[in-house]
């Protein structure tokens, strides 16, 4: 068959060339190029015609040729030379301007990028190709439309993996509309496990069942063994959250056994972790191992950071369960390196500030140290000098040069202090220069953002989907902005310095609760509650509306019913501001634990975790403190107390 295929091929790329070189081919015979190449699954065989077509400029063969040859070496999981190919596709389909061409190159390329981790990168590629449908695609076509949702569901899993999972979701959802106007069982398959996903992570899981057994069932029909694996793989995930452990192991055996032979590796692995991780749960560690040393072979084979982060994650629990906790750790470590690897972008400002945290540390430990060698030469000195009251003369000598010796000691001891503090000082003032300059690098593009995407929103009234698709831009740039400001924030509360003014609590409460109004879910209700409306305190407004509204986000993120009460009295402390809501609560064992950095009690929630660090290290500054109530089991109630001077 394949010789046949390769036969036919070429008597195409023959008859293609008759009458002398033409830079590209009719349409008829530009269909039959696709359609032989298509079928061609052979890496050398398409090489090979690439090679050939370019000798003849047959651009479009040579494009086509590319582009295939990319995707198969994409199913062998070789990425790096896939992505390396596309681009050249790329390159030969801009020079002849086929729309067709780039959209399908550069979903391709996104896709792998996808495989690689590098979501940043995946979903540039994928807005291009969208733009490019958009832009010259016809939008009565089916071949525009396939292009259009192929994009989609590539961007909706780069969101899905960054963690943005109400645009993602939002994006499947068109992707499996288009599918079914193009009547497509294995388009709609796809997005339907997408979205089960999606549902998962938000522990939905009865609603999760119910898409996966879709997808399944659209697996079947268009008999494809990869989504028909994926599936097996995805309801076994739900099993074993339920668990019900066996059911799972059968499901991610039927997965695993589908995939075994195939050269889809990136695929196998989705099987192949999955029994690890399940064994390990019960308690099977040597078959769990073989599972684990499979993926982590395969992992770095084809060059996957986001699997040889899970195996990683696994040999944690491995070694756990071993008791092994110093390997463990390392375990820990590795796989958490590897997960910032992937979204190396959201750290930078944390690996900027943890670098100078380090560097002041070091400072001061070199100052302690100092200071330990002058307390230990003045009692040097000390001793001498209580002895040399009762010794002879000579003695007296040595604890003359003893003293000279000291004093050099100490003279030299105090240059270094002072060298060392004038380093520390100017490290601060790096600092400080450096979080103002950020704040305006950052800010002024986001501003711009914003506002364009406010403008774009106001001129697309009549597109549903662009408007849609600029409120999402608007919401996750606000979102951003307050990331940044949250992060920026807390590296630099250190250096602020309180402005203190009397202050009417009453004008701050009420700003702060309008402000948490428009943020509430529909079926909250806020209320306000006061001892004293009229009553002042001496503190900073700014900072301790700061500080008021972060808790407020809190309580509103948490809270999907019900209530959030605002409530001041006055004792002899001071005052103390009660924000109380009927969402989840805070576990006991971890009330103390949300105010460390970068800590979030349910990861699915958007946020960076810094806001109640934030609000601990305001309330610092202001001479107060910040803490859980853990007498109230309603959901979740924070004290905030200041003192009255």
């Amino acid at each position: 068959m394949r010789k046949l295929i390769m036969a036919i091929a070429t008597a195409i790329m023959i008859g293609s060339c008759t009458g002398g070189k033409a830079p590209t081919a009719s349409k008829d015979e530009q269909r039959k190029i696709d359609s032989t190449l298509k079928n061609m699954r052979d890496t050398d065989s398409l090489a090979n015609f690439a090679a050939q077509y370019h000798e003849t400029e047959n651009l479009f063969g040579e494009a086509v040729a590319y582009r295939e040859l990319g995707k198969r070496l994409r199913e062998a999981s070789n990425f790096t030379r896939a992505i390396k190919v596309h681009k050249e596709g790329l390159r030969i389909a801009e020079k002849i301007a086929d729309t067709m061409l780039i959209v399908n190159i550069l979903n391709n390329l996104g896709t792998s990028h996808r495989r690689l981790g590098v979501m940043d990168e995946a979903a540039s590629y994928h807005y291009k190709a969208l733009s490019y449908s958009d832009k010259f695609g016809d939008r009565d076509s089916k071949s525009t439309l396939k292009n259009r949702v192929v994009s989609l569901n590539g961007i909706g899993n780069a969101m899905m993996s960054l963690g943005n999972y109400e645009a993602a979701d939002s994006i499947f959802r068109q992707a499996l509309e288009g599918e079914r106007k193009l009547n497509s069982e294995l388009g709609m398959a796809i997005n339907y496990a997408n979205i089960g996903s999606l549902l998962e992570k938000g522990k939905q899981f009865d609603s999760a069942m119910v898409y996966y057994q879709k997808a399944m069932e659209m697996n079947v029909k268009a008999k494809s063994r990869l989504g028909i694996s994926l599936c097996h793989t995805h309801i076994g995930q739900l099993y074993e959250k339920g668990d019900m452990l066996d059911s799972a192991i059968v499901e991610y055996k039927k997965a695993y056994a589908i995939m075994k032979d195939s050269r889809d590796l990136w695929h196998w692995l989705a099987s192949c972790l999955s029994l690890a991780r399940v064994n390990i749960v019960r308690g099977q560690l040597g078959e769990a191992w073989n599972y684990l040393t499979d993926a982590d072979r395969t992992a770095q084979e084809i060059k996957s950071i986001r699997h040889q982060a899970q195996v990683y994650k696994l040999r944690y629990q491995w070694f756990m369960k071993k008791g092994d906790k110093g390997s463990a750790f390392d375990s820990y470590v590795k796989c958490r390196e590897l997960e910032d690897s992937v979204r190396n972008e959201k750290n930078q400002s944390h690996v900027q500030n943890l670098t100078m945290q380090y560097e002041r540390q070091q400072k001061q430990l070199e100052i302690n140290k100092i200071e330990n060698e002058l307390n230990m030469n003045k009692l040097k000195s000390a001793y001498i000098a209580f002895a040399a009251v009762t010794v002879v003369t000579i003695l007296l000598a040595i604890l003359v040069i003893t003293q000279m010796r000291s004093r050099r000691q100490l003279k030299r001891a105090k240059d270094e202090i002072l060298d060392a503090y004038r380093q520390t000082k100017c490290a601060l003032e790096v600092k400080t220069s450096f979080m103002k300059s950020i704040k305006h690098e950052v800010r002024t593009p986001l501003n711009g953002i914003m506002g364009f995407s406010q403008v774009l929103s106001s001129m697309v009234e009549g597109n549903e989907d662009l408007r849609h698709m600029t409120e999402i831009i608007e919401k996750q740039s606000i979102q951003l902005a307050k990331i940044i400001d949250d992060i920026l924030e807390t590296a630099d509360i250190d250096s602020q310095t309180p402005k203190i003014t009397t202050v009417r609590i009453d004008d701050i409460m009420k700003t702060a609760l309008a402000q948490t109004q428009m943020k509430a879910k529909p079926g909250v209700t806020l209320s306000y509650d006061t001892s004293d409306a009229d009553r002042t305190i001496a503190t900073d407004s700014t900072m301790l509306e700061r500080a008021l509204m972060q808790v407020l986000d809190n309580a509103v993120k948490f809270t999907s019913e019900g209530h959030i009460e605002l409530r001041t009295t006055y004792d002899g402390e001071g005052l103390t501001i009660a924000v109380s809501d009927t969402g989840c609560g805070v576990p006991i064992d971890k009330q103390e634990w949300v105010f460390e950095q970068f800590t979030k009690v349910d990861e699915f929630i958007p946020g960076t975790g810094m806001g109640l660090t934030l609000c601990r290290a305001i309330m610092n500054r202001l001479g107060g403190k910040v803490y859980i109530d853990k007498t109230y089991t309603n959901g979740c109630r924070m004290l905030m107390v200041l003192p009255s001077k």
